[in-house]
This record gives structure tokens, C-alpha cells and sequence, in this order.
């Protein structure tokens, strides 16, 4: 499975674990929710708030459940966030800390007001709903309640006594006139009705008007009460609210003498209505006592649903606040966080990034101004990536041409430390590994020739340019002649920055100079010696034939002592010319050294047949050959062939007196990097001194006694010619080994 794709499941893995906690725990707090509204329900564990019905306890319940479930929502999503926040913080999240800063800020200024206005209105709810159901409010009620039965009660005594006068009036006038009477007594207060009972009972007048239909049910009732009480000579009164809220009916009776002599009566039964204003004021204070009574009641369930409610818009506007925080936040934040990520981005190199920042405010302006300045940075990276590829290809440029001079070239910055050295500087200077950059140029020189190319460096800075040819004495006592020229380096203003060194070999130059010179020696002394070698050799034969010889008799006047003197003397000037005609011949050959005739042959096939000549002769010393060069060569073979000669000559004399191993090996091989075929001639002999290894190609220098010191000159010489290099190593475990370059032909 692709590590993409663990990562995509543990990612599934852990929200879907998340999801399930937060189902886990809504759960269970609604549960605990429902358990305690169960018993408060079941046992009234809240004795100080009974309310009156059921939907007062329902609409309780759900403002409970609502605000309950509001709370731990806002708790969730202040602690998720709480929770993810502190996750960032400890991630070390680019912009953490400052929206962890805005977030608490916001948080407070929403929550301070917000929790100051929620205790201010709770205390105002509670104290304008305690004031409502005060003392004074009930004080008002209880007033209006007494004089609205004190003003009933003066409608009735006031009709009663009205009732009275009436009954006086009818009890002093004409039976006959009665009706009459009781008429205009019901015109003219605009009764709704008027009765006259006689003493037995018997109704002398009775008149309803039509409003009299209107008249509640119990009217009746009253009336049978009101004639009862008049006819047993009581006085009755009583108010009875109609059907209307509008109507108050009055009821009054009064007995009525008939008979003054016999002092029997009967009854009068009024009924009137009061003014439907009056009677509405009235209705409405009788009304509003219950219903006062009961809003007192419930003034407690008014305070809990009202801090319900208040609760309620108070989480709301918790939540909304607490969402435009984290919004608001988080809108701040992570224009500052994605430009934090481009400035650590930009840190690490990559100016490809950029913001993403939505909006049209300054941070988004301020987000472009950045995308703009990171294009204008890439592209000046990509020009600049551009002008350091050219100037690097050019650096390499010139430093390949530095370093397939011939010519050694060591740059110094203005302090004197190196800052470049090619090849051939090392090769010349015989420095096995480039020196790090900021290293001293007098660590690389001999003490001898430091001062010597400080004050070079010194004479540069004032006239530019100085030439002078230097003789190193270098590492294992290796000889350098070099031609130094030391170059100011000055940029226009006329500042120094640097020294350039040069240095030319000419060795190889005052070689060929020598081998000329020693040419013209050896002309020179092979001619002048030559010329009397011959007559000295001839006299003294001569000598040697006269006084020794029998031919004059001369041998007869010499005693044996004399002869013998004589024969020794002659002897050894002729073993002496003989070596000074064989010195002779060799400074001839030295001196007229044919040119060499080149052409393409075998390397492998010369070897071959010089080590041919020594098949059988070379007594206890064993030859190894490992011929692997493939190429051929322009070569004189009879030249190179003498060079073999030579230098196995010199190693089988080497060998000559010792003891253990005597081994010659003669390997060639090709190198293609330096187009060159490599003939090594080494052996295990003593080996040659480092101090002898630089003087040992030159004219008339021998390590032997015997020797005449041109055998390796002529060597040297032969393998110039051919436009090669011969160098001597020492041999491993021990001997000495002779190198030959040659270039392959093309």
C-alpha cells in the first residue's frame, strides 16, 4: 500500500473515532437532561416553582432542553476549538500564537458585554415582575375592588330609598290610580321593570321594557325573591351582571300599605340597569381580580420562562459571537499565517510559492504586493541563476584553459592567500594535493625562495609586472629553474585585487643547453685528446720493441729488473690510451649522435627483440616482461632499442654483487587519458639517492667508478628526440625504476 494511501486511512480512521465521541457524548448529556427533568417531574424536587399546567410545564421543559443543548453546543465548539488551537500551538504552527491571541481577544470582547447585559436584564426582569405583583399593585386592585362595591352599593340604597318614597306615594293615593301612577314612575326613571302587588299577592301592575329580554336568567329568580321579602314587609336589594359585560342590573322591593285601617300590604319591585360605561368599568374590575390573582400565581413561571428565554438569546448570541470571533479570527489569521508560510518558503529557497489570500481588504492587497514582489524576486533569482551559469561556465572556461597550460599559474587575492593553482604549479612545485582556498602562498614555497617572491609581489604592486628566473630547491631534494613573472591584478579605480604568478619550467631549456654545451665539450676533447693518443701509443710500442725486442741487441745491455720495468711501463701506456681511445670514441658518439628516424612501429615488438639479446646471458638475474601498449609509436627503433640496452645494462650491473632476488621487469602499457605509451624498466637493486636523481641525465655524472656518466645522457637525449619524458622512481620494496613517455601517434 502506498504511504498516500496509510495516511489517507489513518486520516478516515481518526474522524470517523472523532465523530463517534461527540455522538457518544450528546448522548449522554441529553440523557442526563432527560433524567433530570424526569425527576423534577416525578418527585417536584423544586418546590418554590409549581406550574399551573401542563403546557406551562412543557414550554418549561423545552426552554430547559433548548438552552441545555445550546450550552454544551457552544461548549463543544468553544473547546474544539480550544482543543485545536492548543494542538497548533504545540505543533509549532506557523501563525499559532497570533490566532490563538485574536481568538482570546475577540472571545472576551464578545463575552464581556454580552455577560454584563445577561445579569443586568435578569436582575431588571426580576425586579419589574416583582414590582408588577407588589404591595401597591394589590393595594390598587383591593381599592378599586371597594369602590366598585361601594358604588354598587349606593346604586342599590339609593334606588331602594327612591323604591320607598314611591311606595309612600302609591300608599297615600287613589287605588284607582294606581296604574296610572306606577306608569309614569316607570317612564320617567326608565325602568326596565316595574310590579304593584296587592296584599294578597295579586300583581296590580306589571310592565317590562324590551331591554328586559336581554336580562339574565336569574333576573327572574330575584324578582320571586324581591315580591317575597315585599310581601312580608322586608326591604330587599340586589346586582346582577347580564349577559353583557355592558349590563348591571339593580333590584329593589319595598312593601306597599293597601289597607292603612287594617295595616295589610303588599309589594313593589323595582328593576333598573346601570349606564353601560359604568357597567363595563365595573365588570372589568370585578373581572381583572381572578385574573390578577392569577397572573400572581404565575409571576414565578413569568421570571423562569423569561431567564429561560434570556438564557436562550444570551447562548445565541454566545455562539454567533463566539463564530464571529473564530471567523473574524481566523480571517486574520491565515492571510498572516499564509504569509508567514511564503516567508519560510522564500527561506528555504522556493519562490514558486504563493499566498492565497481571499478578500478585498488590505491584507489582500497586501498578499498581492507579495505574489508580485516573489514573481519579481524569481525572476531576478532566475536571471541572476541565468548570469551565474554563464559566469560559472565561463569560470570553468577558464579554468580548463589554466589548467592545460604548461605553464604554472597561481592567483593570489589581495592578502596573499591562494584562491586558484592549476595543475602544472602543482606538478612544478611538486605539491601532491591542491591546497584549500584562503591558504598562504608562503606555505607552498620553500623558505629559501619566500622571501625572494614577496618582494616580486611587493615591486608588482607599484610597476605592474615583474620577470626574474628563480631557482627552487623543492620537497626530496628536486630542483626547480623556473622563469616567475608576477602580474598586479588592479580593478579600474586603481585598487589592488590580486596577484597572478607564473611560472614557465626551463629545465627541459637549460637541459638542451647543457647537452649542447657538453656536445661541443666532447667535440672539442675528443678532438684535442685524440690527436696524441696516437703517437703516445706508437712510441711506446716503439719503446717496448727497441729495449725489450731482440731486433738491436739492446735487450742484452738491460738487467732483468730493467726489462721487466720497461715491459710494465709500455704495458700500461698502451691499457691507458686503449681507455683514453674508448673514452674518445664515446665523447664522438655523444657528440654526433644521429638524428633520429622515425617512423610507425610496435613498442612491444621492440622490447621483444632487445630482450632477445639477453636471452642466456645475464647470470642468476631473472628478466619479467608484462608488454600490454596496444598503439603504435613514431620511434627510431634502433635508437629506443639502444635505450633498452642502456638502461638493462645499467640494471644488471646494479645487480651485479648482490645477495637475494635479482629481478629486471620491463612492462609497457597505454594511457589513453595523455595519449602516451609508458615503457618502465625497473629492477631490485640499491636503488639511486633522491639528491642524485635530478643530476643523473646529465653529461659525465656516474654513480660507478668505472663509468664515463654519458650512458644516461645519451639515454636522456635519445628520448627528447622523440618528443617523450624519462623520469626515475624509486622501486618498491626496493631498486629503482626508469619511466619513458612516448606519444602515440595519431
Amino acid at each position: 500500500m502506498a504511504a498516500s494511501e496509510i495516511k489517507k486511512t489513518d486520516y478516515e480512521r481518526r474522524r470517523l473515532n472523532r465523530r463517534r465521541i461527540r455522538v457518544a457524548l450528546l448522548v449522554i448529556f441529553t440523557t442526563i437532561l432527560f433524567a433530570m427533568l424526569f425527576i423534577q417531574a416525578a418527585f417536584n424536587t423544586l418546590p418554590w416553582f409549581r406550574p399551573s399546567s401542563a403546557s406551562e410545564t412543557l414550554s418549561l421543559y423545552v426552554l430547559s432542553t433548548i438552552n441545555f443543548l445550546a450550552f454544551i453546543v457552544l461548549l463543544m465548539v468553544l473547546v474544539r476549538n480550544v482543543l485545536k488551537l492548543r494542538r497548533e500551538r504545540q505543533e509549532r504552527k506557523l501563525g499559532a500564537k497570533f490566532k490563538t491571541r485574536l481568538v482570546a481577544y475577540f472571545i472576551l470582547l464578545a463575552l464581556l458585554p454580552v455577560m454584563f447585559l445577561f445579569f443586568a436584564t435578569t436582575g431588571l426582569i426580576n425586579r419589574s415582575i416583582d414590582k408588577w405583583f407588589s404591595l401597591p399593585g394589590d393595594q390598587m386592585l383591593s381599592n378599586a375592588l371597594a369602590i366598585q362595591s361601594n358604588y354598587i352599593k349606593g346604586e342599590k340604597e339609593g334606588f331602594l330609598r327612591e323604591a320607598s318614597t314611591y311606595s309612600r306615594i302609591l300608599s297615600d293615593s287613589d287605588p284607582a290610580k294606581y296604574e296610572v301612577r306606577m306608569q309614569e314612575i316607570f317612564d320617567e326613571q326608565q325602568l326596565l321593570a316595574a310590579e304593584l302587588y296587592a296584599s294578597g299577592g295579586a300583581a296590580v301592575f306589571r310592565r317590562r321594557s324590551p331591554e328586559f329580554n336581554g336580562a339574565p336568567d336569574n333576573l327572574s329568580s330575584s324578582l320571586e325573591e324581591a315580591r317575597n321579602r315585599a310581601l312580608n314587609g322586608e326591604t330587599y336589594k340586589i346586582d346582577l351582571a347580564g349577559n353583557n359585560q355592558s349590563d348591571i342590573f339593580v333590584v329593589v322591593s319595598t312593601p306597599f300599605l293597601t289597607d292603612k285601617k287594617s295595616g295589610r300590604g303588599g309589594a313593589l319591585v323595582l328593576v333598573k340597569d346601570l349606564p353601560d360605561t359604568l357597567a363595563v368599568s365595573v365588570n372589568n374590575i370585578k373581572a381583572m381580580e381572578p385574573y390578577y390573582e392569577s397572573l400572581k400565581g404565575r409571576r414565578k413561571w413569568y421570571k423562569s420562562t423569561s431567564l429561560q428565554t434570556l438564557a436562550l438569546i444570551t447562548l445565541l448570541v454566545l455562539f454567533i459571537a463566539f463564530w464571529l470571533a473564530l471567523y473574524i479570527a481566523r480571517s486574520i489569521a491565515d492571510p498572516v499565517r499564509q504569509m508567514a508560510e511564503a516567508t519560510e518558503q522564500i527561506k528555504k529557497g522556493d519562490l514558486s510559492y504563493r499566498a492565497d489570500v481571499v478578500g478585498d481588504d488590505e491584507l489582500e492587497a497586501l498578499a498581492k504586493s507579495f505574489n508580485e514582489m516573489m514573481s519579481e524576486m524569481s525572476d531576478n533569482r532566475r536571471k541572476l541563476e541565468q548570469t551565474n551559469t554563464s559566469l560559472d561556465e565561463r569560470r570553468r572556461y577558464i579554468e580548463t584553459v589554466l589548467q592545460s597550460l604548461s605553464a604554472g599559474v597561481i592567483s593570489l587575492d589581495e592578502h596573499a592567500t591562494v584562491t586558484m593553482i592549476n595543475h602544472a604549479a602543482l606538478d612544478l612545485l611538486k605539491i601532491e594535493q591542491a591546497p584549500e582556498k584562503g591558504v598562504a602562498l608562503v606555505a607552498l614555497l620553500p623558505e629559501e625562495q619566500r622571501e625572494e617572491l614577496r618582494k616580486m609581489i611587493l615591486k608588482a604592486s607599484r610597476v605592474s609586472s615583474v620577470s626574474r628566473e628563480v631557482h627552487f630547491m623543492l620537497s626530496n631534494h628536486a630542483k626547480l629553474d623556473a622563469a616567475v613573472t608576477v602580474t598586479s591584478l588592479q580593478d579600474p579605480h586603481g585598487q589592488s585585487r590580486g596577484t597572478v604568478i607564473v611560472l614557465e619550467d626551463l629545465s627541459e631549456l637549460i637541459e638542451a643547453q647543457r647537452r649542447a654545451a657538453w656536445s661541443e665539450v666532447a667535440r672539442r676533447m675528443a678532438h684535442e685528446i685524440k690527436n696524441p693518443l696516437t703517437p703516445i701509443r706508437l712510441s711506446a710500442e716503439r719503446l717496448a720493441k727497441n729495449l725489450i725486442g731482440d731486433g738491436n741487441g739492446a735487450r742484452d745491455c738491460l738487467n732483468e729488473r730493467q726489462t721487466s720495468l720497461i715491459s710494465e711501463c709500455t704495458s700500461m701506456i698502451g691499457a691507458e690510451v686503449a681507455t683514453l681511445q674508448r673514452m674518445v670514441d664515446e665523447f664522438s658518439n655523444f657528440a654526433r649522435l644521429p638524428n633520429a628516424r622515425l617512423e610507425l612501429a610496435s613498442i612491444n615488438e621492440v622490447v621483444e627483440n632487445t630482450l632477445k639479446l639477453y636471452d642466456e646471458r645475464l647470470n642468476g638475474v631473472r628478466i619479467e616482461s608484462s608488454l600490454l601498449a596496444q598503439s603504435p609509436v613514431l620511434i627510431d627503433p634502433e635508437q629506443i632499442k639502444r635505450v633498452i640496452v642502456n638502461l638493462i645494462d645499467n640494471a644488471a650491473e646494479a645487480l651485479y654483487d648482490l645477495d637475494g632476488e635479482r629481478c629486471i621487469s620491463v612492462s609497457t602499457r597505454e594511457i589513453p587519458q595523455r595519449d602516451v605509451v609508458e615503457l618502465t624498466i625497473s629492477d631490485t637493486g640499491l636503488g639511486i639517492a633522491k639528491e642524485d636523481r635530478e643530476r643523473i641525465f646529465g653529461p659525465y655524472f656516474s654513480t660507478r667508478k668505472r663509468g664515463t656518466g654519458l650512458g644516461l645522457a645519451i639515454v636522456s637525449r635519445i628520448v627528447a628526440e622523440h618528443q617523450g619524458r624519462i623520469r626515475v622512481q624509486e622501486n618498491f620494496p626496493r631498486g629503482a625504476r626508469f619511466i619513458i613517455e612516448l606519444p602515440v601517434s595519431s
